[in-house]
């Protein structure tokens, strides 16, 4: 088992007690596991936490301003110098994490993640496949059901523990397939309950976590860099406020990403709302050091007619967003050579900002979805977006 970092007392304490309330004949309340229309009920139990409190504070701490290249080891999933030669070669983790809706949020660990995929499910929702190896955070959650399109995006990862609570028949057999090719070492709830409990303030399914101390890591392997990071070539790039990616019905998704110079990063904006997560117990916001817009084709998931498969071993249309900056160009990957290549419209590759990434896989024209609109903002406009977040959330 991989060992981790910087657990304190207090979260020591609640990772055993939920450790030692799973299984029955403890008298606590035993709420199922998820079930929704596209996966399987689960038949498996856990116990139920006390609920969690938490103050509201903006963060600039998690975001790196500066891609100063130091000697020594590098984080392969974001740049940045590593504690050691055996933290930059620790096996990652990826974990499905709920978006669906308010009662998904305040999500826990999605601050501490090295790369976040945002993919589009059922009913023009998003959810998120986040990637986690410079930090584990004790718990995430709330933890969701796998897709087909999570097959592809685990590629070129080293073999990462992937943490989900389950699946629909079809999705289960092609990631057992996967992980029997040895894309994925299987950390999910329907191999083993012990890392899993409920908490008593959320129902279900919103309220599935995590304990990352208690995940097996037999298996995983070394990873490597899926981004490059590095300085912006002189004259590439225009000077941007921020980003909004909108899927256009009543019941599909909004997120925005908003340059904050102070942050050093692109706060983001949900649904009007600004976003929000748990980190230990405070409410932080979410301002990753690079957001990439990936214009993605979505096929119908052989595992659900209602369900978008994402074709990532694909290329298409690119927006990247670092520095205040955007650079529009072109993503190529490819299932021989799983990385993302970004080049400019010269064919020049474009290095990120040494630090964490979204990338949002936007439905492009062409797919079997309703393809995301995409609005940018300059400076100003997104300055005066974000206040009007923040004001609304003091």
């Amino acid at each position: 088992m991989r060992p981790r970092l910087g657990l304190s007392a207090p979260a020591v304490l609640f990772a055993l007690v939920a450790g030692a309330c799973l299984g029955n004949g403890n008298g606590v309340e035993v709420a199922p596991l998820e079930a929704e229309p596209t996966v399987d009920a689960q038949t498996t139990t856990a116990s139920t936490t006390d609920s969690i409190t938490a103050s509201t504070t903006t963060i600039a701490e998690a975001v790196v301003t500066t891609t100063t290249v130091q000697a020594g080891p590098v984080a392969p999933f974001t740049g940045l110098p590593a504690e050691s030669e055996a933290a930059s070669t620790a096996s990652a983790f990826v974990v499905k994490i709920g978006n669906n809706n308010d009662q998904s949020r305040p999500q826990a660990g999605l601050a501490e993640a090295d790369i976040v995929y945002e993919e589009l499910v059922e009913g023009l929702k998003t959810r998120f496949a986040a990637v986690f190896q410079t930090q584990a955070p004790p718990q995430v959650g709330p933890v969701r059901s796998a897709r087909t399109t999570d097959v592809e995006l685990l590629a070129g990862l080293g073999t990462p523990a992937f943490v989900f609570s389950g699946a629909n028949t079809p999705t289960l057999a092609e990631l057992r397939e996967a992980a029997d090719r040895g894309v994925f070492v299987d950390a999910g709830a329907l191999r083993r309950l012990d890392p899993y409990f409920r908490l008593g303030s959320r129902s279900a399914p919103y309220n599935l976590w995590v304990d990352m101390e208690m995940i097996d890591y037999s298996g995983s392997g070394v990873p490597s860099a899926v981004l490059s990071y590095g300085e912006l070539p002189e004259g590439m790039g225009s000077e941007i406020g921020g980003v909004e990616i909108t899927y256009q019905a009543s019941f599909g998704r909004q997120a925005t990403h908003l340059w904050d110079p102070a942050a050093g990063g692109w706060v983001r904006v949900q649904d009007g709302s600004l976003h929000t997560v748990l980190r230990g117990d405070e409410e932080v916001e979410i301002a990753p050091a690079n957001v990439v817009v990936l214009h993605v084709v979505y096929e119908i998931s052989p595992a659900d007619p209602a369900s978008p498969e994402a074709r990532s071993f694909d290329s298409g249309p690119v927006q990247v967003f670092t520095r205040g900056q955007v650079v529009d160009g072109t993503w190529t990957r490819s299932q021989q050579a799983p990385v993302w290549n970004l080049t400019d419209h010269s064919g020049e590759a474009i290095s990120l900002q040494a630090g964490s990434t979204w990338l949002i896989l936007a439905a492009a024209d062409g797919s079997r979805f309703p393809a995301a609109h995409i609005a940018t903002f300059d400076p100003a406009e997104a300055a005066a977006r974000l206040n009007t977040a923040r004001a609304a959330r003091a």
